[in-house]
């Protein structure tokens, strides 16, 4: 229970206020730059994949899942960190934010092993399972306390993957998720 509720916590650390989100993700033109160790990608678009596995390949040895697309209007920055057995991928609105709520929105986790969040008294509103691209299944948790974070976990062959985001819908985490599932190992 401890170490579910870090992991909410941990997801919830790099959550942020966010714009209300939409759920195309209809062809627009990409708009990129690198700044220092940080990637930018024109939200609404696609995600900086190739820049992304840069900071992560042999760095980790979990399979990494990327989306293609995030629905999100506005410049965004996607810092990462890896480990042997876990990587992230924060989604926020400024460059150094550090996970911080305020200008964080959502983060892309994988990691080996795991289990999935299971109810939280207090702090869950929502838990679920659901059926992902390919016949994946996974599990919808959506756990309030000073906000509330969308979160959709998967997994696949011992690993675990977790999308996060603060204030989300269902149907927007799923996306990001079958997006990503449907992208494949990277």
């Amino acid at each position: 229970m401890k170490k579910k509720l870090l992991l909410l916590a941990t997801s919830a650390g790099v959550l942020t206020a966010l714009v209300p989100l939409s759920v195309v993700f209809g062809s627009s033109q990409l708009s990129q730059r690198q700044s220092g160790t940080t990637q930018i990608a024109q939200g609404g678009t696609a995600v900086p994949v190739n820049q992304i596995l840069q900071k992560l390949k042999g760095k980790t040895q979990v399979p990494i899942f990327i989306p293609s697309r995030i629905p999100l209007s506005g410049k965004m920055y996607y810092p990462t960190t890896a480990q042997a057995n876990s990587y992230a991928i924060s989604i926020d609105h400024k460059p150094d934010c550090g996970g911080t709520t305020v200008c964080s929105f959502g983060s892309i986790l994988g990691q080996k092993g795991g289990e999935f969040t299971t109810k939280l008294e207090g702090v869950t509103k929502t838990l679920k399972n659901v059926k992902l691209a390919g016949g994946v299944k996974g599990v919808y948790h959506n756990g309030c306390g000073a906000y509330c974070t969308a979160t959709l976990q998967w997994k696949t062959q011992g690993f675990m993957y977790t999308v996060a985001i603060k204030n989300g819908r269902e149907s927007d985490v799923i996306s990001i998720g079958n997006s990503a599932i449907q992208a494949g190992k990277r």
